[in-house]
């Protein structure tokens, strides 16, 4: 059964890592992680890589609602296989659930390696803004759109070394005014994803040649 992926560039360690563990390697199609502040935008791009492949029977994406990002996205003569998950980050940490449960004692900020290479996250924000704006505008800025968070959270998910990491999330943390806090993650939805089975609870399975009308989140 021919398979393909669609995949977010957030998400490229971890993608190699579980293709490694499982066995499998798909030709892939790569979303540059910043669009996702713009969902629009981001719809459009994965629209264009969907409409790309041709003589799959099967496309996995790498992605989970993304700000509803996926609605109105058409399949073509293949299935179109999406988590149930609201974004990369629950689906590192393993479900929605699982996300709610980790963040109960005070509002995390999460992040990955993957994250901090793209070129359109808060801390390129912030760098920016200060060698615009000065550091006391650019605290204030800050200030202001994380004042709900009280830690900055890594993701360990065995893709990288924690310990090479820590010096420069340690600097942000300090910087943002947040608390750094390693959170345990993993790649095990994702290998759910690369080999199934596909069960309802965890994917949505779009049929050939539809659209993508609803993606109802499954919290148990």
């Amino acid at each position: 059964m021919p398979l393909a992926l669609l995949a977010c560039e957030t998400l490229r360690d971890e993608l190699e890592y579980a293709s490694k563990l499982t066995g499998v390697k798909y030709d892939t199609q790569w979303v540059e992680s910043g669009l996702h502040n713009y969902p629009d935008k981001l719809r459009n791009q994965m629209q264009e890589r969907l409409d790309s492949f041709f003589g799959y029977d099967k496309v996995l994406m790498a992605f989970g609602c993304c700000g509803n990002s996926v609605i109105g996205l058409k399949t073509g003569d293949f299935e179109l296989v999406i988590p149930r998950v609201d974004d990369c980050i629950s689906m590192l940490i393993g479900s929605v659930e699982k996300r709610i449960q980790v963040g109960q004692n005070g509002g995390i900020y999460f992040l990955t390696p993957g994250w901090l290479r793209g070129e359109r996250n808060l801390w390129a924000e912030y760098s920016y803004a200060v060698e615009k704006y000065g550091e006391d505008t650019a605290d204030m800025v800050m200030e202001s759109l994380l004042g709900n968070y009280t830690y900055l959270g890594l993701l360990d998910t065995e893709c990288y070394d924690v310990q090479e990491v820590l010096p420069s999330i340690g600097h942000m943390a300090q910087k943002l005014k947040l608390t750094q806090k390693i959170i345990p993650a993993s790649v095990d939805y994702i290998c759910n994803l690369l080999v199934g089975p596909w069960e309802e609870d965890r994917f949505l399975v779009v049929p050939p040649n539809s659209i993508v009308e609803n993606f109802l989140l499954r919290i148990k």
